[in-house]
């Protein structure tokens, strides 16, 4: 709650809930949305997953789009091989984003074409069409993708699809979801359920004999592609999965490209789809040849890369995507010896160096007990969509009939902001998904008819350290004493990771709902994480402080109550302290927790005793 409007009583009920979602007559796809490529995936009659293959076989979709200047949109390999001048790509990154986004606006200095903001803040592509600038948002780009996986599908099937399962990064936040909803309805598909990538990944690793059959295992998910780095924990057991912890890093890759364009200034879109290609070939052959005709100038570029050459550039950034695995294994509470399994994923997880790395940083150990502790059982640029197709036959009358049971977790705490300025957690980072949690809470004020609720996300324990999710007001609050009405505070976490706060006056039974849209990047994400870490003695600290002006404001309306109740001798001598608190107060804001405390104690010892049944309430106090 804000400051000074609701005061912290008692937790009322925490319950965590997994629904069970209604099926649907008809198929449902599995999708995964990538930053480079993008595949679709369905469960056959047999029970196996298929990748569908476009037109030439190709079971990867590049994701990219071309724009030409008479309006001719290309997609996916036809955009690659174009020679258009709007090639655009990794408009994953731009998806749900703020234009003023500060990891944004790094990111697109990288970006040959243009990303603006659009009407409504939010990071979008300038185009030119027949002469005339256009504004092409990043939702109406991916439903191009989207578009073209749906057609691929329907062709294979024989019908229209209308459904789709779309996989995630485990740290998209609730606009960045939201916006994979919104391209999936430009692409006329129903988006029943979001799964994020590393749940995806070990769901296909257990699937049709892939992993072991096992009451409970410990699985580290390891995505590497397009740039980002994402490592999920999940503990299997007979029922279901649970996502333990979360970490990644989204700014990784481009090396090879800026090696390369150093021989000249050429068209960076073509520099990346080679080097993207070299990456690729790297994996399996100790050198490639890179050529592009009238690169720079003219000239051609010429030039052969050994793995050796490869890995040598890359080895600062190979070495950084271990430190997501170990922030994963500190916020799950687990030592590696604990992990049975490190599932591969992302196409960049298929370079020999990074198995290597991993291997080594696992003990050495290609085995762990009996289980293998790095598989590599299915293809690592398809694992996502193949688990993603495995929740989606979940959702078909006409799927499998493997009934799966998932539990994903919340990235951070969520809470709003009590009296003294506290964060006050209302449901935790990392708690399993779909989630609920009510507290209840009361006003400060005498006869108060209105509240506001601020909602906050983030780990530090001054509300005013985190961010800042929304707010709103609740009224009609039936008139009564302070500290008498009971305001009950729902959160909802949806299994799409999507939060709703409701607000209620248990007497007038007024209340207020309000949806909530984060706009905290998947880096934000972790530089938040990390700063509780870092300064968790200075919150202790602040913490300490709050509460010790807490206390004496406490004790200050504890004085004036007692006023009013005792005889004229006693009630003066507890105005004068009450009066003698507040004056110290206001000319020492910032004193410390001790000196706080001393001049409390010091009070409390030149008044008679304080009658206690009449004592203030801390659920009732104002700062």
């Amino acid at each position: 709650m804000s400051c000074g409007r609701f005061c912290f009583l008692v937790p009322f009920l925490a319950a965590l809930l997994v629904a069970g979602e209604e099926k649907v007559d008809g198929p449902v796809i599995g999708i995964d949305l990538g930053t480079t490529f993008s595949c679709v995936g369905i469960v056959a009659p047999h029970g196996l997953v298929e990748i569908i293959p476009g037109p030439s076989g190709q079971r990867l979709l590049p994701s990219q789009v071309a724009f030409e200047e008479d309006g001719t949109v290309l997609v996916g390999e036809a955009a690659t091989s174009a020679g258009a001048s709007q090639r655009i790509f990794d408009v994953k990154r731009l998806l749900g984003r703020s234009f003023k986004d500060t990891a944004l606006q790094r990111d697109i200095k990288n970006f040959p074409f243009k990303v603006v903001a659009d009407s409504d803040g939010r990071a979008a592509v300038s185009i030119t069409v027949k002469g005339k600038a256009v504004v092409k948002r990043p939702e109406e780009i991916s439903s191009l993708l989207l578009a073209q996986l749906k057609q691929r599908a329907s062709e294979h099937l024989g019908r229209e699809v209308l459904h789709a399962v779309i996989s995630v990064p485990a740290f998209f936040d609730d606009a960045m979801r939201t916006a994979v909803k919104v391209a999936a309805a430009g692409a006329k598909l129903e988006v029943l359920r979001i799964i994020n990538e590393p749940t995806a990944a070990a769901l296909a690793y257990g699937h049709g004999g892939h992993g072991p059959s096992t009451a409970r295992e410990i699985l580290l998910v390891y995505d590497l592609g397009g740039g980002t780095c994402d490592v999920s924990i999940l503990q299997r057991e007979a029922d279901g999965l649970k996502v333990l912890a979360s970490s990644g890093d989204p700014h990784l890759g481009g090396r090879l490209a800026e090696r390369l364009a150093s021989h000249g200034d050429g068209a960076l879109e073509r520099l990346r789809i080679e080097a993207e290609k070299a990456k690729r070939r790297l994996s399996s052959v100790p050198q490639v040849a890179v050529k592009l005709e009238g690169f720079a100038n003219g000239k051609d570029l010429s030039e052969t890369l050994t793995r050796a050459q490869f890995e040598k550039l890359n080895d600062d950034l190979f070495q950084r995507t271990l430190e997501p695995v170990k922030t994963a294994l500190k916020d799950s509470g687990l030592a590696k010896s604990d992990v049975n399994t490190v599932i591969l994923a992302g196409g960049s997880a298929r370079i020999p160096k990074v198995q290597q790395l991993l291997s080594e940083f696992f003990d050495g150990k290609e085995n762990l007990g009996r289980r293998t502790a790095l598989t590599r059982s299915i293809n690592p640029d398809e694992v996502v969509a193949h688990g993603a197709a495995l929740q989606a036959a979940a959702l078909s009358v006409q799927g499998s009939g493997q009934e799966l049971r998932l539990i994903d977790v919340t990235p951070l705490s969520l809470g709003i902001q009590t009296a003294g300025g506290f964060m006050t957690t209302v449901i935790k980072r990392n708690t399993p998904l779909p989630a609920e949690n009510m507290m209840i809470f009361s006003t400060h004020k005498d006869n108060q008819e209105s509240a506001t609720v601020k909602v906050f996300q983030g780990e530090r324990l001054m509300a005013k350290n985190n961010h800042l999710m929304g707010s709103f007001q609740i009224k009609g609050i039936s008139p009564a004493p302070r500290g008498v009405p009971q305001i009950q505070v729902l959160f909802k976490v949806d299994v799409n990771g999507l939060v709703a706060v409701e607000a209620t006056d248990s007497g007038s039974g007024k209340g207020e709902v309000l949806k909530v849209a984060s706009e905290l990047s998947h880096e934000r994400i972790e530089e938040m994480i990390q700063e509780s870490e870092s300064l968790e003695k200075e919150d202790q600290k602040d913490f300490a402080r709050a509460e010790a002006k807490m206390a004496l404001k406490l004790f200050i309306r504890s004085l004036h109550h007692a006023a009013e109740m005792a005889l004229e001798d006693d009630a003066s001598t507890f105005l004068a302290a009450a009066n003698e608190g507040a004056d110290w107060l206001a000319a020492n804001a910032d004193a410390e927790a001790e000196e706080i405390h001393e001049k409390r104690e010091e009070l409390e010892g030149n008044v008679p005793e304080l009658p206690t049944a009449k004592a203030a309430s801390a659920a009732e106090v104002e700062t």
